[in-house]
This record gives C-alpha cells, structure tokens and sequence, in this order.
C-alpha cells in the first residue's frame, strides 16, 4: 500500500462506554492535537443512557466539540440488543452520509462499534479497527470482533499473535498493524491518583484488605451469568472484607446482574459504583488486594500493577494472560480458594511481582496517528477481497 500525505483528514472516533473511551483518550488527544488531522469525536452507546451515569459529560468535558448518536435501549433482553443495534447502524448512517469523515475508528467488540461500522461500510468510509484478532472467550464479543474485522480496512493489533490470527482471517498483512494496547497509554503516561487520593473519594478505609469486583453479563449462557455472580456474592459474603463492585455493562441480562448486587448493598463491606471516571478506575485498580471477575480489565491492566485477578469464568477464555492471573469455575468454593491463594501464597506473589507486559509500550496512539497521516486513501482501500 503507498504512502502519500494529505493534510487535515477528518478521523471520527466512536466511543460507547466509559471503559472504552479510557482507551480511546490517549488516541483522540492525540489526533486532536496534530495539525494534519482534524478530530471527530461521536458519542454513542451507554454514555447517553442515564442508568449507566450519563457519562457523555465526561467526553464533553474533554472534547466539547463531541457529537451524539443516540442508540436507545429499550430493554434487558437479546432481542433488545438487536433493536440496539439497528438503531444504531439507522442513526450512524445519517450522520456519517452528512459528515463523511475520511477515516471511522472503532475499537474491539461492543454493539456500538459494529453498528458505527457497518453504516460506514455501506457508505465507503474507511474504517480503522482497534484490537481486532483478539480472543475473548466464548461471548458474543467474539463473535462481533471478528465480524468488525471482515468489514474494516485498516488494522490496528494489540499483539503479533492478533495480528497472525486477522491474517488467517484472509485479511491483507498490508492492512495490519501492530500498534500495541492504547490502555497502556493512559496507564504509563497519566498522573493517577494515589491509594489515599482514592480511598478517601471512594469512602474507603486505606488500612483494610480491599478487593475490586466487576463482573459482566455473559450473552451466550442461559441465565447471562446470574449464577455466577450468585456464587461470586455468596463468596464475598463470606469472607466480608471491604469490597469496591462496579455494575455490570449494558450487555443482556445486566439488568437481572444488577438486582442481584441491590441485594447485599445494605452490607457494611460492599461499596458500589456505576462509573468512575477511567484515570480514577485505574488508581483504584493498582490500590487493591485482588480484583475479582470476569473483566478484560483483569488481563490488560492489572499485570502493569502486579495486582492479583480471580478471573471466573469463560468469558477471558484463550485471551493471552500473564502469571498474575487465577483461572476458576464459578463455585463458592473455588472463588473462595483462589482468593485465599492469591492473597497468602508466597510464591504466587514473589511472581506477579515479575509480571511482564504483552500488551505494548504505551505508545500505541502515536503509531495509530502516524498511520492515519500516511495511508493512502483510494479505491484499493475500500475494495476488499479474502486473501485465499
């Protein structure tokens, strides 16, 4: 693919949730503040659904130039997540056939993502893919993933291994880039806030043993995780040590997820959140004894703090891992066994001391930006063909 330099490209930028623009921030700044391109921050997904803590103010506090699209939920079921959906891919579609970026980028695996890109797709805008080849387990996120993949033009790999597994996918490896994770850039770059800093924002007292809870619906089991986070809670209750739990994603079966926690929240060791701001997360995420869960958050950031993770479950299934991570069934029992273990095993703790980072060098943003610069932007782009 040549290289040729075009001044000013307009690079939309979707994100859906506030995790995701965690990531996408370090990107967006920097896009914002090159002279070659022009950002289009869009704001879509839960940051516009009022349940989730109307986070779309934090994107506007940030980029006040930041656009809505609305993709209103009508529901708690599978099939309110398909109407999500469409109206997203309706809602998109009006605004990119009017604005008509050069570039769409969209990152991994949420419903928002697929919908901005499928419009873009049908309307021949580029689209640009973050974290693309990536393995998660036996969700629907895997599933969306790899369908983002099949329609983007342009890669943007975490690693060398989710760069291989796109090419298998018949993708051209002049399309692919290994960038490295942006979740390293905030982390390696930010100036977080200390243990006391947050503790004492969160209500939280610095001297007591502190996990961190977040654990998702999972799409492809028949109760959505229900069970599971039954015996997570169960866990918990037993051992009544002073626990940070954050409500579940907009995924279906979130709703039933998030009666379930209503229940132990008169308990005097629970604290729950729906949202914290991404810098103020990661301070709590390096400050606390073990995580606990089934979130990627466990698998990208927690090694850089040589934090612990009772990853339960499949839902990180065949994502690469480092030595700090503790693999279980959702019983009580081996929940209460796997964080005894990473609490008190000598030995496991020496090592996650040693946890090495696979994910990049906090300079993903950059890369990303020195491509959107360079690639060219022509008919070879957008006309895709399987590679065998």
């Amino acid at each position: 693919m040549g290289y040729g330099r075009i001044a000013m490209r307009k690079i939309a930028v979707v994100t859906g949730s506030r995790a995701e623009y965690g990531y996408l921030k370090p990107l967006m700044n920097e896009i914002e503040n090159d002279v070659e391109l022009q950002l289009i921050p869009l704001i879509t997904g839960t940051h516009l659904l009022p349940k989730f803590g109307n986070t779309y103010q934090i994107v506007e506090n940030d980029f006040p130039s930041a656009k809505k699209i609305p993709m209103p939920l009508t529901g708690d079921s599978l099939k309110a997540m398909a109407l999500y959906l469409a109206v997203g891919i309706s809602n998109f579609a009006e605004f990119l056939d009017n604005s008509r970026p050069d570039i769409l980028i969209v990152l991994g695996d949420r419903s928002e993502s697929l919908a901005a890109a499928l419009a873009a797709f049908y309307l021949n805008i580029p689209i640009a893919h973050i974290n693309g080849g990536d393995v998660t387990g036996t969700t629907i996120d895997e599933s969306i993933r790899h369908a983002i993949t099949k329609i983007a033009h342009i890669h943007f790999a975490h690693t060398k291994n989710n760069a291989e597994r796109i090419a298998k996918m018949g993708e051209e490896k002049k399309r692919i880039f290994i960038t490295g994770s942006l979740s390293l850039d905030t982390i390696l770059r930010a100036s977080l806030p200390s243990k006391e800093e947050i503790f004492r924002k969160c209500h939280l007292a610095a001297e007591k043993l502190t996990f961190l809870v977040v654990f998702h619906p999972i799409t492809t089991v028949a109760d959505k995780g229900y069970s599971q986070l039954e015996q997570v809670l169960c866990a918990l209750d037993t051992l009544k040590e002073q626990t940070v739990l954050f409500y579940p994603n907009v995924d279906a079966g979130g709703d039933r997820l998030r009666d379930l926690i209503k229940g132990y929240e008169g308990t005097s060791y629970l604290h729950t959140f729906i949202n914290l701001p991404h810098e103020e997360y990661l301070g709590l995420l390096k400050s606390v004894n073990v995580m606990i869960g089934n979130s990627s958050s466990g698998i990208l950031e927690a090694p850089l703090f040589h934090v612990p993770v009772v990853n339960i479950g499949s839902r990180q299934q065949g994502r690469e891992r480092s030595m700090n991570v503790i693999d279980v069934q959702p019983t009580k029992e081996k929940i209460l066994a796997a964080i005894t273990y990473a609490l008190y095993d000598s030995d496991f703790r020496k090592n996650i001391q040693k946890c090495e980072n696979k994910f990049g060098d906090g300079h993903a943003s950059e890369r990303i930006v020195d491509i959107l610069k360079k690639i060219e932007i022509n008919e070879s782009l957008i006309q895709k063909q399987i590679t065998y």
